[in-house]
This record gives structure tokens, C-alpha cells and sequence, in this order.
């Protein structure tokens, strides 16, 4: 059985692989970093290398059901095949599986970063909207709204706006 063209199916797709893992710990510097644009950046590369990898699948799955394999796990594949073929079958299997476990582990921290940045985040912004004990608005204050713009407010009106009678 000439495994050749799914020998090299599987090898562009550890490529891309090794590239996801080599991003994803570059968005991990930038989640920390807080850097929105570069994030934005990051995730658009992170969505094209997953289509990469969808069309890789495909391939994958049509060299494998030309050989006759449909079905078969890459490790059944592996086990059928002889030889040179064998070693290099083996050895995908070995690096999809570590570049797959290295991602995970970096999703999984990178998850725990952007949570925690979001609970920071949701903290000060419960700590801005609540009133300071003891102070009074002298109308001299600038007041903000909730999307954090100063409000046209000309001083006197202050509370009489909000309880003028409809």
C-alpha cells in the first residue's frame, strides 16, 4: 500500500499544528499584556490557521478513504503499515498528539488569564459605579454615564432632572 500521499497529508497538518501552538503562546503574552488590537490580530490568525486545518482534515479523510482506510483511527492506520512507513506514521501520531495536549494546555491557561482580567475588569467597574461614602455632588463634578462619557449636565439642574414629574 503506497501511504505516501497520506504520509504527506499528515505532515502538513503537523505544520500547521506546530504554527496554532506557536500563536496561542503568543496570545497568551498578549492577553497579558491586555493589547485589544494585537488580541484582535491574534485571534484572526488563530481563525484562518483553523480553516487550515479544516481543509487538512478533509484531505486527510479523502487519503485515507482512497487507501481503502475509511474509518480507521490514525493509530489503526499506523499499526497496518510497514516499515519506513511505519516510523513516519508512528512519529505523526506522536507529534499531532503533542502539539494537540500542548494546546489544550495553553487554551486552558489562556482561558484562566482572560477570566481573571474580566473579574479585575467587572471589579473596578462595580467599585466606579458605587457612591463614595460621604461625598457630595457639588455640581462642579463631572458626571459620567455608563459608557463612561461625561455627561452634559449644566450645574444646578443635578437631581431636579431626575425627579421632575411626568
Amino acid at each position: 500500500m503506497n501511504f505516501e500521499p497520506l504520509i504527506q497529508t499528515l505532515e502538513s497538518e503537523v505544520e500547521i499544528y506546530k504554527t496554532f501552538k506557536e500563536t496561542e503562546e503568543s496570545k497568551t503574552a498578549v492577553i497579558a499584556e491586555g493589547n485589544i488590537e494585537k488580541l484582535d490580530e491574534m485571534l484572526n490568525i488563530g481563525h484562518m490557521l483553523h480553516m487550515k486545518l479544516q481543509n487538512a482534515e478533509k484531505k486527510r479523510i479523502e487519503a485515507m478513504g482512497t487507501l481503502g482506510l475509511g474509518g480507521k483511527t490514525l493509530a489503526e492506520v499506523a499499526e497496518i503499515a510497514e516499515g519506513a512507513d511505519k516510523e513516519k506514521l508512528s512519529g505523526i501520531l506522536d507529534d499531532l498528539n503533542l502539539y494537540i495536549d500542548a494546546l489544550k494546555q495553553i487554551n486552558g491557561y489562556n482561558t484562566k488569564l482572560v477570566k481573571s482580567r474580566l473579574d479585575i475588569i467587572s471589579s473596578v467597574t462595580k467599585l466606579m459605579q458605587e457612591p463614595q461614602k460621604g461625598a457630595k455632588n457639588t455640581g462642579s463634578e463631572k458626571l459620567y454615564g455608563k459608557n463612561a462619557k461625561v455627561l452634559d449636565q449644566p450645574s444646578g439642574l443635578g437631581k431636579s432632572v431626575i425627579n421632575k414629574k411626568i
